[in-house]
């Protein structure tokens, strides 16, 4: 997850809506903190700007270094879907799912974050989004991933390997079920995580509440 940038930022930042930090706050493990900085790099990514921004489009993560990742496609067309743009919450509770479990995670809510990280990485690997993965999906997947370090030869042998593996009907295509199988000989979902900071400091709302003293 690291392709999306997640480092720290500057001190003063714009205040995370009460409505949707509440409602992070209910539905997720995310700290004040970490929503805030979640919040600090939404707006970064559209630029920045005196007013923060109520969507983002896909365009405004290829900048920088982002456009290096292979697989930042791939991840955005997951958190994406079908729309065109996304708005902060759809943002933070997509990356809340990586996020790395603490003390105040319930069994129930493991379960939860489990079963989504499970779906997130299976639409990954379904590139047409028809609810199955050909071996078309996990050549497309596997050669961004080693189109750099392995020849067609080597890469089409690793999606032979993997059909193989997880193709239990011999239908030439592999369904979720099927996938969450083969996923948790690996427990892949454990290794899908990712720390997101805190963002401790000034917001605009406290700077100006500062100068009207």
């Amino acid at each position: 997850m690291g392709c999306l940038g997640l480092r720290k930022t500057a001190s003063l930042y714009p205040a995370v809506p009460q409505d949707i930090m509440d409602t992070l706050r209910r539905t997720t493990t995310l700290s004040r903190s970490q929503i805030r900085y979640l919040y600090n790099r939404f707006c970064a990514f559209a630029g920045g700007g005196k007013d923060p921004p109520k969507r983002l489009h896909k365009y405004n993560f290829y900048s920088g270094l982002l456009h290096m990742n292979p697989l930042l496609p791939t991840i955005l067309n997951c958190m994406f879907r079908d729309k065109e743009t996304i708005t902060f919450l759809d943002f933070a509770l997509f990356l809340s799912t990586f996020q790395a479990h603490s003390l105040r995670t319930t069994d129930e809510l493991k379960n939860a974050i489990k079963d989504k990280k499970l779906k997130m990485l299976f639409n990954m690997y379904d590139h047409n989004k028809d609810g199955r993965i050909t071996k078309y999906d996990l050549v497309i997947v596997v050669h961004k991933l080693f189109s750099n370090l392995l020849d067609h030869v080597q890469i089409m042998r690793i999606v032979d390997s993997m059909m193989k593996e997880m193709d239990h009907s011999d239908s030439n295509h592999i369904l979720f079920p099927d996938f969450c199988k083969a996923f948790e000989v690996f427990d892949m979902t454990e290794s899908m995580v990712t720390w997101i900071p805190g963002l401790h400091g000034r917001t605009v709302d406290d700077s100006h509440h500062t100068l009207s003293q």
